[in-house]
């Protein structure tokens, strides 16, 4: 996959220092990911959002990475953010033009497993939605349309 507008390249020891830090193991095909672009915004940024009333399909606004100039950009920033909001065992990894994110699940029988959350969804109704069984089949699944970012070619 191609991102524009991802952080600083990543190593190994600085992504097992976040997973230390937190207490979490990241899959590989996300561990991979972070390594190749960092985050960024996504060239296909389109995926299906199944299960939420109206709301057909969602559009990814940018991948998290670390060490990003833009705070709001940074795993650990989302992490540490809405960790009080979003389910215990998630993993804020993306977030959509609104204030949804999606996340990668990083505990129990799900782990690898990639959701939606809905940050307005009303107390008492479900807020997660799954989206794929790993990252890879989730960014497998991303599509584009004229909305989406253009990468340049040379």
């Amino acid at each position: 996959m191609q991102t524009t507008e991802g952080g600083p390249l990543l190593n190994e020891e600085e992504l097992r220092g976040f997973e230390a830090r937190y207490g979490i193991t990241l899959s590989a095909p996300y561990r991979a990911f972070l390594l190749a672009t960092n985050g960024g915004r996504p060239e296909r940024d389109l995926f299906a959002l199944n299960g939420l009333e109206e709301n057909p399909l969602g559009r990814i606004h940018v991948f998290f990475g670390l060490k990003d100039p833009v705070v709001s950009c940074n795993l650990d920033w989302n992490l540490e953010v809405f960790r009080e909001r979003i389910p215990a065992g998630f993993l804020p990894i993306a977030t959509t033009e609104g204030a949804d994110k999606v996340c990668l699940s990083v505990a129990g029988e799900e782990a690898g497993g990639v959701f939606y959350w809905d940050a307005h969804a009303r107390e008492g109704s479900s807020s997660t939605y799954f989206l794929a069984a790993d990252f890879g089949a989730f960014v497998s699944s991303l599509q584009s349309d004229e909305l989406s970012p253009l990468m340049l070619k040379s």
